[in-house]
C-alpha cells in the first residue's frame, strides 16, 4: 500500500485585486515620468509599459489608450489640490485678527499646490481648450473652490470683516486674479521671481477685500 504524497507547502500569493491595484499604480507611475520627460503628444503607451515593466498588452487591460491615463491623473491631481485649497478656506481657520496674513498664507498655499506633479498640470493646461473631457475636469474643480471661497466670504461678511456686497462675485474675481497667476506660474512663462508674484496677489486681493483696514 502506497502511501500518500505529501501536499506541497502553499506559498502565500498576493490577492488578485491588490495585484492588479499595484499594476495600476505602477502604469500611472511611469506616465507621469514619460509625460514630463516628453511630452504628452511624443509620448507612447509602448514606452509607458516598458517603463512599468509590461508588456503593451497587459497596459491595455488597465487603460483604453495614454489619453485615458492622463485623464486618470489629472481627476487625482486636481482633486488633491482642491481638497488642500478647501480645506484652507474652511471659515474657522480665519478667525485670527489679521486676515491679511491669512490671505498671504492662502496664496502661497495655493501657489506651492502647483508642485503636485507640475508636469501633469502643464499638460492639463496644455490640453484646456483642445479636449472639452480636460476642461470639464478643471471646470467642476473650478466650481468646487469658488463655492469654498464663497462660503468663506459670506461668513466674514456677515461678521463685518470683509466690505465686499457680493461674495459669489468676489469669489469669482478673487479665484481667477489666483488661479491666472498659479498658472503663470507653473508653465514657467512668467519670467518673474514667484515669491514676489505671490505676495503681489496677496497684496492685491488684501485691498480688495479689506481697503479700509490698515496694514499691517
Amino acid at each position: 500500500m502506497s502511501l500518500p504524497k505529501p501536499r506541497p507547502s502553499r506559498v502565500p500569493r498576493t490577492p488578485q485585486q491588490a495585484r492588479s491595484r499595484r499594476t495600476r499604480e505602477r502604469i500611472l507611475e511611469a506616465a507621469v515620468a514619460c509625460f514630463e520627460e516628453t511630452g504628452f503628444d511624443e509620448t507612447t503607451t509602448t514606452q509607458i509599459a516598458r517603463r512599468a515593466g509590461l508588456g503593451v498588452g497587459s497596459l491595455y487591460g488597465y487603460f483604453r489608450d495614454k489619453r485615458t491615463i492622463l485623464l486618470e491623473l489629472l481627476h487625482g491631481t486636481v482633486e488633491e489640490i482642491a481638497d488642500l485649497v478647501v480645506r484652507e478656506l474652511e471659515p474657522e481657520k480665519w478667525q485670527g485678527p489679521d486676515l491679511r496674513q491669512s490671505v498671504r498664507g492662502l496664496v502661497h498655499r495655493i501657489v506651492h499646490a502647483q508642485t503636485i506633479r507640475p508636469g501633469v498640470q502643464r499638460i492639463l493646461w496644455e490640453r484646456f481648450f483642445k479636449d472639452p473631457d480636460f476642461r470639464a475636469v478643471l471646470l467642476r474643480i473650478d466650481t468646487r473652490v469658488r463655492r469654498a471661497l464663497e462660503i468663506l466670504l459670506t461668513r466674514l461678511l456677515v461678521e463685518g470683516r470683509v466690505r465686499v456686497a457680493d461674495p459669489a462675485t468676489a469669489a469669482f474675481l478673487i479665484h481667477a486674479a489666483v488661479q491666472w497667476t498659479t498658472v503663470r506660474l507653473t508653465l514657467g512663462d512668467a519670467e518673474v521671481d514667484a515669491d514676489a508674484a505671490m505676495d503681489g496677489v496677496a497684496d492685491l486681493v488684501s485691498r480688495f477685500l479689506f481697503e479700509n483696514e490698515p496694514q499691517t
